[in-house]
């Protein structure tokens, strides 16, 4: 998409002598004829659930027993992204045998930063201080158990997927150790990876991932989403795939790891759980909450309301930390521009009342890298702007072309038209904020008087913004292994769910930016959790990867 194209388990049917499907049947294409056919089969959706939010899955609800094919394993791994690729990885290397099943025909991801804390550099007084700087950054809205959960062992899967990445081909374009001090300054070290420089991501790692795994025994099944679990005494068995075919059996004899994505794309979903963000577009595709569909109908439950998301635009120029002159797509200043980037949804929000409210300008003039260091932020230099500006360079680097919308022009009137918002209204709203600055006193929003600085002198720039939604951040309910938990918050034997369709390890109301890399780096950690938890009952691998064995790959800071 380019940036201008402005339950209660159910009583269901039994599958072999002993066991029970927790999903079934084919969705009609009406809500009423979905609920008539579930009538006959006496099942019914999990509590708070309803047809509509199964119409744009792949999950199925009548209880299927015709199969192509049973395959026996000891984890199935539903989803080849940032979480599923190392589940799979991490029980391939414990000795498992493992099948991936991907809804798509390629593994799918994104981000690229990952972090982890590296406990044998790290001091105990020192980590207790960032868990209380994390929580107070979320509002006090986190999960405890998983925020211990990647205090203890995030750091030795950062140290793994760094050397994982290596091996597969595809190693870390960026590697940092940093020290953070807390409480009468005790040491917390974290290790940072990047993977690829824009627009490679960590689905590229993932791509390489995959093709490692499958050289080492890993089998893949692309183009076969999880449509339904099997449940035998209360644990889940197996999962059922489809492909063009038919419908595969996998039997999972030591668990199932739902590694599918949030739920952005599934607007029923999206509606009931954030409803604030329906109008907003999205940056992924075919995240319908598959694995959150198939874990509560297999007796998980969703995170309370009140799920955390990730609303960013980092992709038309950086620098959008700095509070430049806003302007709406009428060319209206709208905002007090020192509202920080993750929270500039809630004001769009309540200021655009139809359409996308993601969209809005950031206008300054030609000194704005004097007027960035006067007020303590970080500017990019004139030289380094243009890899942001259309055309501007042969050959941009770390920017996703399709995305990249920053301009400069001689007038007013010209930088209007090419951000295609109203002349008259943007050269309005200039001779006001330029009053403002003469005045010492933004009487309009209250803006500190720091950041006044005059639009006077061409060639003038603008930055269009898109924001949209990257992520949906919470899910089903887990407990710190990650194993899904009933309506009693009883793990559910042999289920799992990793990914931002799982848990609420922050319940703020944006995800928190206090650790970059922060999200990249739980995700793969619930995942290599999840398998060394389904395998063994430990969270600990059997040969852990230590600050001793990579530290000569990182640079230290």
């Amino acid at each position: 998409m380019k940036r201008r194209d402005f339950l209660k388990t159910a009583t269901l049917g039994a599958v072999g002598a002993a066991s029970a499907l927790a999903l079934g049947g084919c969705s009609p294409t009406t809500p009423d004829a979905k609920n008539a056919e579930l009538g006959t089969t006496g099942a019914e959706f999990p509590p708070g659930l309803t047809a509509e939010d199964f119409e744009q899955s792949p999950v199925v609800i009548e209880p299927i027993d015709d199969f192509i094919e049973t395959h026996d394993y000891d984890i199935v791994v539903v989803g080849a992204g940032t979480s599923g690729m190392p589940a799979a990885l991490t029980a391939l290397e414990e000795g498992a045998s493992v099948a991936l099943l991907q809804k798509e025909t390629t593994a799918i991801a994104q981000g690229a930063m990952s972090s982890g804390v590296v406990l044998s550099e790290s001091t105990e007084r020192g980590k207790l201080g960032f868990m209380q700087a994390y929580r107070k950054e979320c509002s006090y809205r986190v999960n405890t158990d998983l925020l211990q959960t990647f205090m203890d062992h995030s750091g030795e899967c950062a140290l793994w997927m760094a050397k994982m990445g290596a091996e597969a081909g595809f190693p870390a374009t960026s590697m940092q150790f940093s020290i953070r001090t807390y409480l009468d300054d005790q040491p917390i070290a974290l290790a940072s990876n990047i993977f690829g420089n824009k627009p490679q991501n960590n689905q590229d790692l993932c791509i390489a991932l995959a093709n490692w795994g499958e050289a080492n025994g890993l089998d893949i099944f692309y183009s076969t989403p999880a449509v339904q679990l099997v449940v035998d005494n209360g644990a889940v068995t197996g999962v059922i795939g489809k492909t063009s075919d038919g419908y595969i059996r996998f039997n999972a004899a030591k668990g199932v790891i739902l590694a599918t994505g949030d739920y952005q794309n599934n607007e029923s979903l999206l509606a009931k759980w954030s409803p604030d963000l329906v109008r907003f577009a999205k940056k992924q595709v075919n995240k319908t909450g598959d694995g959150i569909l198939l874990a509560s109908l297999a007796g998980g439950h969703i995170c309370p309301v009140g799920h955390s998301r990730q609303m960013h635009d980092n992709d038309s120029c950086r620098m959008n930390g700095e509070p430049f002159l806003a302007v709406d797509v009428n060319g209206e200043r709208f905002m007090n521009e020192e509202i920080p980037m993750a929270s500039w949804v809630c004001t769009l929000l309540d200021h655009n009342k139809e359409g996308d409210p993601g969209m809005f300008c950031q206008i300054f003039d030609d000194n704005y890298e004097d007027q960035v260091k006067s007020w303590g932020g970080s500017p990019i230099t004139h030289e380094k702007i243009l890899n942001w500006v259309p055309g501007a360079v042969d050959k941009p680097f770390n920017v996703d072309t399709s995305l990249i919308d920053t301009h400069f022009c001689d007038t007013l009137d010209e930088l209007a038209e090419v951000l295609d918002i109203p002349a008259d209204a943007l050269k309005k709203s200039v001779e006001r904020y330029n009053e403002l600055v003469a005045a010492g006193a933004d009487d309009d929003f209250g803006k500190d008087v720091k950041y006044l600085k005059p639009i006077d002198t061409p060639p003038y720039w603008g930055i269009r913004r898109w924001v949209r939604l990257t992520a949906t951040c919470n899910g089903i309910a887990v407990d710190g292994n990650y194993q899904v938990i009933d309506d009693e918050n009883q793990p559910i034997a042999d289920l799992y769910a990793v990914g931002f369709g799982a848990g609420n390890l922050c319940g703020g109301v944006d995800w928190s930016t206090y650790l970059s890399g922060m999200s990249c780096g739980s995700c793969m950690t619930s995942g290599r959790i999840a398998a060394l938890h389904a395998l063994t009952g430990q969270l600990e691998p059997s040969n852990p990867v230590t600050w001793e064995d990579v530290k000569d790959m990182y640079t230290i800071m």
